[in-house]
């Protein structure tokens, strides 16, 4: 039954990448970093040193099934000025891909001042590198024909850029990204046939408030790539804050579409819990299946996420 498991899991991770949304880790944003989607995003809070680590589990009861780690940290090291990095490993049956980014980014302030409490109101801009490496242990599944060309590479690398565009300004937010634009052979992770693809992000939000203490932000997320595959996420939050520096507990839920040429499908919805209490933040998603990809009958995940808010020697409020 584990050999079973661990060649459908493998199957299904060969012919049906087309339904994830490039790296494994870019739909972490909502419950652990935007920098994770768009490179601007390092250090937007100039106040501190945010550090973060995620992990995602589907169908967990079921051997070799897919699980991403990622770690985060960014933040102001002189005067506008961020750097960020983030590392990640996934595995998803026979495949496991690491790969590390280094990011920076440039805060431009669309006002004079700043009050105490609120966010700043900010334009920037960012640039990074990544490198994504992936291994493929073919001892884990079963060739019809081992000699076959295409499963005698074990290991590609490859280094990709990524640019993007964000701003701040009286409750709205959004940003422009592109990732993954490769910097050198884009190597066969897809299927063992295709490239990684180059994927487009687009998203727009405001926060409300709608009491004091209490605020619901919206937001809408859409990204496609050169594939032609296109994604639209609907996310809702709600903040009930107690205490400074963005301290509360935000309930949501967040809802995935997938596009093709063709078709557009439900992918999930997925219910968020997060927290803040001093420096310490924490959140969980529930990711809900709707659409048809399944493994023997699974086809639900969960992400944790863990941070810390260090405050920052050299970033105070922009200037």
């Amino acid at each position: 039954m584990k050999k079973l498991s661990l060649i459908l899991i493998s199957i299904f991770s060969l012919s049906k990448v087309e339904a994830q949304q490039g790296l494994p880790f870019y739909n972490h944003y909502l419950v652990s970093d935007k920098m994770l989607i768009n490179p601007s995003y390092a250090g937007q809070d100039p106040n501190v040193i945010s550090i973060t680590g995620t992990h995602r589990n589907q169908w967990d009861d079921l051997p070799e099934s897919p699980s991403t780690q990622t770690v985060s940290m960014h933040g102001i090291v002189y005067d506008r000025l961020a750097i960020g990095a983030q590392f990640f490993n996934d595995r998803n049956g026979a495949i496991k891909m690491t790969g590390f980014g280094i990011n920076a980014a440039y805060h431009i302030p669309l006002e004079d001042r700043t009050y105490e409490g609120e966010e700043p109101s900010v334009f920037s801009f960012g640039a990074g590198a990544s490198n994504v490496s992936q291994r493929f242990d073919y001892s884990k599944i079963i060739a019809e024909d081992p000699n076959d060309p295409a499963l005698q590479e074990e290991r590609y690398s490859t280094f990709f850029a990524n640019l993007g565009l964000s701003f701040k300004y009286a409750g709205f937010f959004g940003g422009v990204s592109v990732l993954d634009i490769p910097l050198s052979q884009n190597e066969y992770y897809i299927n063992n046939i295709e490239p990684l693809p180059t994927w487009y992000y687009f998203n727009l939000g405001y926060k409300w408030s709608v009491a004091e203490g209490i605020q619901l932000e919206p937001s809408l997320v859409y990204n496609m790539n050169s594939s032609s595959e296109r994604h639209l996420d609907i996310n809702l939050m709600s903040h009930i804050g107690f205490g400074d520096n963005g301290q509360g507990v935000g309930i949501g839920v967040g809802y995935k579409q997938g596009m093709d040429s063709k078709n557009s499908n439900p992918l999930f919805i997925s219910p968020i819990l997060k927290l803040k209490v001093g420096a310490l933040r924490a959140g969980v998603s529930y990711d809900i299946g709707l659409s048809d990809y399944q493994v023997d009958g699974r086809k639900n995940g969960m992400l944790f996420s863990l941070g810390f808010d260090l405050q920052n020697p050299w970033g105070e409020r922009f200037e």
